[in-house]
């Protein structure tokens, strides 16, 4: 990577150097492709009935989208994606993962290319792509497979701002200022306005792009500032994107916020107010800074709080946040350290859709810093590349053999940052290996998250063995469960996680009567997503206590809201089979398991279910079809369950040959 008059420094090309980054972002990614789905793949991917009906695609771009509860509806971008993967991958978890980590190189590769396309030495855009490849704080929003959205939405807004950059300093095709030449702007210009259009689909935190890219085009560190005529131009062109998102969010949910926030109890400035949540986020987002050069302190979970703003933490916070920004700001206006401005003054501008001044589910996140970041290593790329060769010059030395020791030496305080991030990066990353992995983890490392510790018990509920009932550790994992919820209720109880979790508690101990009392308050709380609550208290009606007309009708109701309000949602539709399979209505439970295994063909449940059913009616010869048509399906499901089914089709075709 040799830069004029650098003696000693060796010849590397683009290609080379650049590549060499891209593969070792890879290595370090590797572990990854042996991850599962966790968090919120369930939701999104895994039990997203809406990704195996690609003909309901026109719905996404209508208020339909939204009434029917398709998840993620106000990021289309993403859902297409989704769509898309699912199409090609199914539910190989492999496959999605490296798909995650190819993108995440995309993103890297955009980035530098960019500043590249703005003047930027090679020197400096292999670091800041080595940089932000390796970010330890980046390992939720990569290792995730549903946080894909942040790389999405980070890699379309920088392929925008790429061709932004490259079009303004390229001469106009066709000739002059003729009919030709003016389609070709206009078709330039959608292009950019489509890119900006669809990473705001993705992920809102693309929405203030444009004012990164303008701060970096008026600073102009490593190139001629253009004509504000032009910039303006091209800038529009962006903020045309932006406003398609806008109103495609407002299209769908009649504002711009897609969350409901008043009276939403899962955002938390419903419950304290925006003032003590602002305060708050100061001292949150001078956590980021530290996180981001020091990997210290990265969490799968966070707890929400408010702060007061004249609390200490919140003043200092403020006053360093203030300083930086007025530092950032002198830089750029004085021309002296532009490089400095574009780190300090970009941060902040794309942690804007970031910095609660609009509700948001979660106020802190580590994936919440993944296009903020970029700025941030742009600076850091600079100012580490600046030391080492401050570093290496006072070295000394005569001759090309002392030249090259002093450009190895240049390179040290880079690569021991990329080395130290890259090796927490790998082991935070281990966290996302499982739901078992992550909430254990989030429940050790946040005691003080209701939903760390709610979740952590579900997970323990779920990994039970029906073939161990009653036995000594079957106990002990109930035991360990109460625990759980007990402290999730202690902590929040007005989250429907805590209710959620003593209600599977309760189903685990066939406690009916207890197990509808906590899904009716977790009900009754949670704003959305309450597809898995409807359909456990449908089949937790029909065993509470009561009359059995009483339990049917409980039933019926629950399951009837739950296939109105969650259509695409596959447990519901298997869950409604199983209702009316034993309510006695075989052709309803039929019809219900064959739409459940349209939209989710992987579900083991399914597939026994209908097995079942046939044998109920009579039809075993059905049920050994089914199986041994499904065999890969059924080979999935539990081996009490499977041995249990396998053993009444044997008696069927003893008894009824």
């Amino acid at each position: 990577m040799r830069e004029a008059g650098e003696a000693g420094a060796p010849t590397i090309s683009a290609a080379a150097a650049l590549g060499g980054v891209a593969l070792l972002i890879v290595l370090v990614h590797l572990p990854m492709l042996s991850f599962g789905f966790v968090s919120d793949d369930g939701w999104t991917i895994t039990a997203n009935g809406f990704l195996r009906q690609p003909a309901d695609l026109w719905i996404l771009f209508t208020p339909e989208a939204a009434a029917r509860r398709v998840p993620d509806a106000f990021r289309p971008t993403l859902v297409l994606w989704d769509l898309l993967t699912y199409q090609l991958f199914g539910l190989a978890a492999g496959w999605h993962h490296a798909l995650s980590i190819a993108t995440h190189v995309g993103v890297a590769w955009a980035g530098q290319a960019w500043l590249g396309a703005m003047g930027a030495p090679l020197r400096l855009r292999a670091a800041t792509m080595a940089i932000f490849g390796l970010l330890a704080v980046h390992a939720e929003a990569v290792a995730v497979i549903s946080f894909r959205e942040d790389l999405l939405a980070a890699g379309l807004g920088l392929a925008g701002a790429l061709l932004a950059s490259r079009w303004l300093r390229a001469p106009a095709r066709g000739g002059g200022c003729g009919a030709r030449a003016r389609v070709f702007v206009l078709l330039r210009t959608i292009s950019v306005g489509l890119l900006i259009a669809l990473a705001c689909g993705a992920k809102a935190s693309a929405a203030t792009l444009p004012l990164l890219w303008w701060l970096a085009e008026a600073l102009a560190p490593w190139s001629r500032r253009r004509p504000l005529g032009q910039r303006a131009a091209w800038m529009a062109a962006m903020w045309v994107g932006v406003a398609l998102w806008i109103a495609h969010t407002v299209a769908l949910h009649g504002s711009l916020s897609p969350y409901g926030a008043e009276g939403n109890l899962r955002l938390f400035v419903s419950r304290a107010g925006l003032g003590p949540v602002l305060a708050m986020s100061t001292q949150i987002h001078l956590g980021y800074v530290q996180q981001m050069l020091i990997p210290w302190g990265l969490r799968p979970e966070y707890v929400d709080a408010g702060a007061s703003w004249a609390a200490p933490a919140t003043l200092l916070a403020s006053a360093a946040l203030l300083a930086s920004l007025l530092y950032g700001l002198w830089c750029g206006w004085s021309g002296r350290r532009p490089l400095v401005c574009l780190a300090i003054v970009g941060a902040f501008v794309m942690a804007l859709p970031t910095s609660n001044l609009a509700a948001m589910p979660n106020m802190r996140a580590d994936r919440f810093l993944y296009f903020p970041s970029f700025p941030v290593c742009v600076g850091l790329a600079g100012l580490l590349l600046a030391a080492g060769l401050r570093f290496a010059r006072r070295l000394g030395g005569a001759g090309e053999g002392a030249g090259r020791a002093r450009w190895s030496w240049a390179l040290a305080p880079i690569v021991a940052f990329v080395v130290m991030q890259g090796a927490v990066l790998q082991a935070q990353a281990q966290i996302y290996k499982s739901n078992a992995a992550l909430w254990s983890s989030a429940a050790l490392l946040v005691p003080g998250s209701a939903r760390a510790q709610a979740l952590a018990g579900e997970v323990l509920l779920a990994a039970l063995d029906p073939a161990e009932v009653g036995s000594l550790e079957h106990q002990r994992t109930l035991a360990t469960v109460r625990a759980r919820c007990r402290s999730a209720m202690a902590l929040d109880p007005l989250d429907e996680l805590a209710h959620l979790c003593f209600a599977r508690l309760a189903i685990a101990e066939q406690a009916w009567g207890r197990a509808q009392l906590h899904l009716e308050r977790a009900l009754a709380l949670s704003p959305d997503r309450n597809h898995r609550i409807l359909a456990a208290l449908a089949q937790v009606a029909l065993d509470a206590p009561g009359s059995s007309e009483q339990r049917r009708e409980a039933a019926l109701a629950a399951i009837s809201r739950a296939l109105r309000e969650y259509p695409y949602a596959v447990e519901v539709w298997a869950v409604a089979g199983r209702i009316f399979h034993r309510l006695g209505d075989p052709a309803l439970a039929s019809e219900h398991y064959a739409r459940a295994y349209e939209l989710a063909p992987e579900r083991w449940e399914t597939t026994l279910w209908t097995a079942e059913l046939a044998l109920d009616v009579g039809l075993w010869r059905v049920a050994a079809a089914l199986l041994a048509a499904r065999a890969e399906i059924a080979e999935s499901a539990p081996g009490v369950h499977r041995a249990a089914l396998e053993g009444r089709l044997r008696d069927s075709a003893r008894l009824f040959p």
